[in-house]
């Protein structure tokens, strides 16, 4: 019976090593797959946070939005794996524009129209941009149609903007302004601002300069510098309202505080005639720290301006 014991012993010995043998085979795959998952967790948590878009109302709210000149390489390839791994739209979307922030249009065309399929309502908006720019106003005019209707913000100034100058449909001066209202409802600045210059130019609607004010204050209030120096134009004139330089220099002020070098210098300029305080008063710093030089300053033109 001793001399069985080692054959028991081996035996034992190989039905260990076969167990361990199996157990390898069981276990390391799941833990690649748990390291695998862990990874494309983290990489989708990097795709919203480095290539979110602030006018995307269905991006990841755990992280604020970046803007498209802020994306860098990073977010390309933490986009395609997210997306690689999910299949969710929002990352082929988020991948699109990474992709467009590091020049490569056809491939981010391409990330876009995947999201689209899905009916992803940002990625509309960016894909009816890119068809636009490659001539074809009616398909962009569409894509901000649908998008519009599926309530994004951006693609309802979009579509203002299209009625208004006639991209891709005929113009419609009233269908532009309840686009433009739809979207300054949702918060947006510019679309209050382009509402207070169709009412204050009064080429394509009656002139109304109390409408305009209302819609450029609300804009101003918003942090809008063009609406800004729009209405500081108007204090500072007396256009549909009484003058008031403190305040048209108030208006300028806040412009310049967010860096417009024409209402820096507009204020720059009533502090030499003595209308506001001199240089170095208190609370005057973010004025008197810039620095003009000519050629810096240009009179605005009380237009739209497309984002």
């Amino acid at each position: 019976m001793k001399s069985r014991a080692p054959k028991v012993n081996r035996g034992f010995a190989v039905t260990t090593g076969a167990a361990v043998a199996l157990l390898a085979l069981t276990v390391a795959p799941d833990a690649a797959e748990r390291n695998n998952l862990i990874l494309a967790s983290a990489q989708q948590s990097d795709c919203d946070r480095l290539a979110g878009s602030p006018f995307d109302q269905q991006r990841n709210g755990a992280f604020a939005p970046v803007n498209i000149a802020d994306i860098g390489n990073q977010a390309v390839e933490a986009c395609r794996t997210a997306f690689d791994a999910t299949g969710n739209p929002r990352f082929a979307y988020q991948l699109g524009r990474a992709l467009n922030s590091v020049d490569e249009p056809d491939q981010a065309m391409s990330a876009y129209d995947t999201a689209v399929k899905d009916g992803y309502a940002a990625a509309m908006v960016n894909y009816g941009m890119l068809m636009g720019r490659l001539g074809d106003d009616k398909a962009e005019f569409a894509y901000y149609q649908q998008a519009a209707d599926s309530g994004n913000t951006l693609a309802a100034y979009n579509l203002g903007v299209a009625y208004r100058d006639g991209l891709g449909t005929q113009p419609d001066i009233q269908k532009a302004l309840q686009w433009f209202e739809k979207a300054a409802a949702k918060g947006d600045d510019t679309a209050a601002f382009n509402i207070g210059v169709i009412y204050d130019e009064g080429q394509m609607i009656d002139a109304d300069d109390q409408t305009a004010i209302a819609w450029y204050d609300l804009a101003a209030q918003r942090g809008n510098t063009d609406a800004m120096i729009n209405l500081g134009i108007m204090y500072e004139t007396g256009e549909g309202i009484t003058a008031n330089v403190e305040k048209a220099a108030e208006m300028y002020r806040l412009a310049a505080e967010k860096g417009d070098m024409f209402g820096a210098s507009k204020y720059i300029q009533l502090q030499e005639q003595g209308i506001v305080p001199a240089p170095g008063h208190e609370g005057m710093k973010g004025v008197n720290s810039l620095v003009l030089k000519q050629g810096d300053v240009e009179t605005p033109a009380k237009v739209g301006r497309e984002i």
